[in-house]
């Protein structure tokens, strides 16, 4: 998300309807699934969310939740461990859940990294629920246990074409972890343009590319990215006055998660 003039590859005219059908069959995997929380990365997803209000009516932003699950926060681990770590104080997992994580996905490197890292936070919870491991390691193994048999994740990888797949990432597709839903192109990928959120940045690297703190800056919201909010809306008939940006609160919300006390 860099403070540049958006990509000129993705500057090209969008084709709203392919994009609104991408877009639906989202829809409808999320609608079929019943995830019981929606996981949104915040530096690539977050518009993602904005579309598929509009192309379905009954989205639920509820159960929303956004995450800073990205290698453009330079303590990416450390982030996620405290954002899970508050998730399951909040949410303490009693009866199973399920959890769909939306991504975008060009080779899935990216995906594989935060199911990684999810499948970690298991096993750091049954840690502290069991007191540590050296203490007591049945109990721990009896959470592990039931965390892992509780709690269904999935992605649903909005798939760029032409771009070669992660091993690990099609390993996971086959295992019925992933659904993917292709485009032609998706034009908010590296596009700052359309994507409303400006990071604080922490430092730049020595190729230029900055490093952020998971804290907005501010919202941007761009003409170009009324004008994509707005073509969806035209494709899938919906009146473009009535769109916008959804649930900035709970993404400021969310990255205040990944803070420590």
């Amino acid at each position: 998300m860099e403070s540049t003039d958006y990509n000129k590859e993705k500057a090209k005219a969008i084709d709203f309807d392919a994009l609104a059908s991408g877009m639906k069959k989202s829809a409808d995997i999320i609608r079929m699934e019943k995830p019981d929380y929606l996981f949104v990365p915040v530096a690539g997803s977050v518009p993602f969310v904005d579309m598929l209000t509009i192309v379905d009516r009954k989205f639920r932003l509820d159960n929303v939740l956004y995450l800073p699950n990205s290698s453009r926060f330079g303590n990416r681990e450390q982030l996620m461990q405290e954002w899970y770590s508050k998730f399951y104080e909040a949410n303490e997992i009693g009866e199973p859940i399920k959890i769909m994580c939306i991504d975008e996905v060009l080779s899935g490197s990216s995906a594989v990294v935060g199911y990684k890292q999810f499948k970690i936070s298991l096993n750091e919870r049954a840690r502290k629920k069991a007191n540590g491991f050296v203490q007591d390691l049945k109990a721990f193994e009896a959470f592990e246990r039931k965390l892992n048999n509780g709690i269904e994740y999935k992605l649903l990888g909005m798939v760029e074409k032409g771009y070669n797949r992660n091993p690990e990432f099609t390993r996971l597709q086959n295992q019925g972890i992933v659904h993917l839903v292709e485009f032609d192109d998706i034009p908010t990928i590296d596009n700052v343009a359309l994507n409303p959120l400006r990071f604080k940045v922490d430092r730049i690297q020595k190729n230029n590319r900055p490093i952020y703190l998971p804290e907005v800056e501010r919202f941007d919201i761009t003409p170009q990215y009324m004008a994509l909010l707005q073509g969806i809306a035209l494709a899938v008939g919906v009146d473009p006055s009535g769109v916008s940006p959804v649930n900035l609160s709970r993404i400021e919300k969310g990255l205040k998660q990944a803070k420590s006390d």
